[in-house]
């Protein structure tokens, strides 16, 4: 039998054990302040060391990246990383890419409109 029906409530957590991470095409983190409080910068950059530790020591990615630093005036949340080509694209709502980095480079308005055909999917 199934339990009785219940409320639910705005404090019940939610999680989806079911979602294969092999076909992701992007993650990104929504560090919306919905189930922890987090300190900014500082949880940041620990985020970003934990970053360059594991491109580098499970990733294989060149020693150089331990050197790069965190700049809390460069980044800003909700930035998604387009894995097959390297890039930082920051998209709206409607999935536009409006701001895309490779690197520390921003690209140019006419390369990102090329490369991502008005969205990103």
């Amino acid at each position: 039998d199934l339990p009785p029906k219940r409320q639910v409530s705005c404090y019940d957590v939610f999680c989806n054990r079911e979602l294969k991470q092999g076909k992701l095409a992007a993650v990104g983190f929504d560090m919306d302040y919905t189930l922890a409080q987090y300190k900014q910068p500082a949880f940041d950059k620990l985020a970003f060391d934990g970053a360059k530790q594991k491109l580098v020591y499970k990733l294989g990615y060149p020693k150089e990246v331990l050197d790069f630093e965190y700049d809390h005036k460069r980044w800003t949340r909700g930035l998604i990383i387009d894995t097959e080509r390297g890039n930082f694209l920051k998209i709206d709502r409607h999935k536009y890419v409006r701001v895309a980095y490779h690197g520390l480079e921003e690209i140019s308005s006419s390369t990102r409109k090329y490369l991502y055909s008005r969205n990103f999917n």
